[in-house]
């Protein structure tokens, strides 16, 4: 197994927010985990996208909703979006902002 943590959304000031499209290949297992602070408040979920990669690295522009993979933010501390299963070609992550604060998102991949 291999595991790899990915800095989705650096920490920055509250916004709302698409994290860059995060391929996939060989992954079976994704989580994400927020940290907040100040009155930060939002939605925070995966997204996954089965747009075939391209030449030139084309990034997808299809994306569906994971279900149950998201995490409702009210104010400063720790959030998470436990482990999911996955079986896609892309995922990201979308912050759907209502606060203030900073915030930041990191993922973690479990494959092979």
């Amino acid at each position: 197994m291999r595991f790899a943590p990915i800095i989705a959304i650096p920490v920055q000031a509250a916004d709302s927010v698409n994290s860059a499209a995060i391929p996939t290949e060989n992954i079976l297992n994704v989580s994400a985990q927020l940290v907040a602070t100040g009155s930060a408040a939002g939605t925070l979920k995966f997204q996954c996208s089965n747009d075939n990669p391209v030449a030139g690295n084309t990034p997808p522009t299809n994306w569906s909703d994971i279900p149950s993979a998201t995490v409702s933010v009210s104010g400063a501390g720790v959030f998470l979006i436990p482990d999911t299963a996955i079986c896609y070609q892309w995922v990201r992550l979308v912050y759907a902002n209502s606060g203030t604060g900073t915030f930041g998102v990191m993922v973690k991949t479990v494959g092979f």
